[in-house]
């Protein structure tokens, strides 16, 4: 028979849950809906918002979801800069497992974070010049580390203050480091590529208290144009009482080359039969959350 968590086991894997989150949405948080930012900042000055996300449940299933965000823009004139980063960690444990497991780190089953700085120089009222940086981290899609670096034109085709579409179209230089412990291709496990990064930027504000965005991004590379990235994030953002409102974030992720790895280390005799597995070429997310702007 197993055994059913106590109500101190509950207690206290409720607190230390609030305070691992309190420290990683202080610590950690880094974001990428670079295009949600632009709903604000049409006057100089400084902008920004934070959202944090907890989910967290005990009993026949022991699991926490972690979320934190934030973003900051700053215009200044012609020029504009945004800064944006999130986080995410989730973890999982038997029922008849301690509260206190979910903290460690054999039961996480997402750890991600990402930054995202970007400038902008208005040429014209549709005419952007924009440079980028970017960096990702994903446990799970045995990425270490991802480096971006872009620049390119932004056109801007509607903006009318309540509806705006624009399309972007830049170079991007890519830097990857996957986990050299258990993939097995590609191989090296650190790359270099060129890819064309297009977008397009659906933003509208419905009234004050409806905000809605769609961003797509299509990521082909230059020299191997079948080996293509497609990411696309919608978002619903609805005013509850200023400064805090809630929001629905709507995530996918398609991967038409995807790595292959090994469940277990690679040793000197290789991956043991059986073990080699190939990661998904589709992700889809679901997210709600609290956010609170200034």
């Amino acid at each position: 028979m197993s055994r059913r968590p106590s109500a101190r086991s509950l207690v206290l894997g409720a607190a230390l849950a609030l305070a691992v989150w309190l420290w990683s949405a202080t610590a950690t948080a880094t974001g990428l809906n670079v295009e949600q930012v632009r709903l604000h900042p049409d006057q100089d000055g400084l902008y920004g918002g934070v959202q944090f996300g907890i989910d967290f449940s005990a009993g026949n299933t022991n699991r926490l979801d972690l979320r934190s965000s934030a973003s900051l823009a700053y215009r200044h004139g012609r020029h504009v800069a945004f800064l944006l980063g999130s986080s995410q960690v989730s973890t999982r444990t038997q029922p008849s497992d301690e509260l206190s497991q979910l903290l460690r780190p054999e039961s996480r089953f997402v750890n991600k974070a990402n930054a995202h700085l970007r400038y902008n120089y208005e040429l014209l009222s549709w005419l952007t010049a924009e440079a980028f940086t970017q960096l990702e981290r994903n446990e799970f899609l045995l990425l270490k580390s991802r480096v971006l670096f872009g620049i390119g034109p932004r056109f801007v085709a509607v903006n009318n203050g309540e509806f705006s579409l624009a399309l972007g179209t830049d170079y991007m230089f890519e830097h990857e480091s996957l986990d050299p412990a258990r993939v097995l291709s590609p191989l090296p496990p650190q790359t270099n590529v060129h890819r064309w990064s297009s977008y397009l930027s659906l933003i509208y504000a419905a009234n004050d208290r409806l905000n809605m965005s769609s961003t797509t991004y299509v990521q082909p590379r230059f020299d191997l144009f079948s080996d293509l990235r497609l990411l696309s994030e919608a978002m619903l953002d609805v005013t509850l009482l200023e400064p805090i409102s809630i929001r629905l974030t709507l995530r996918l992720r398609w991967d038409s080359d995807p790595s292959s790895f090994c469940s277990d280390p690679v040793g000197l005799g290789g991956c043991p039969a059986g073990k080699e597995l190939r990661l998904r070429e589709f992700d889809i997310g679901v997210e709600n959350s609290i956010s609170v702007s200034f």
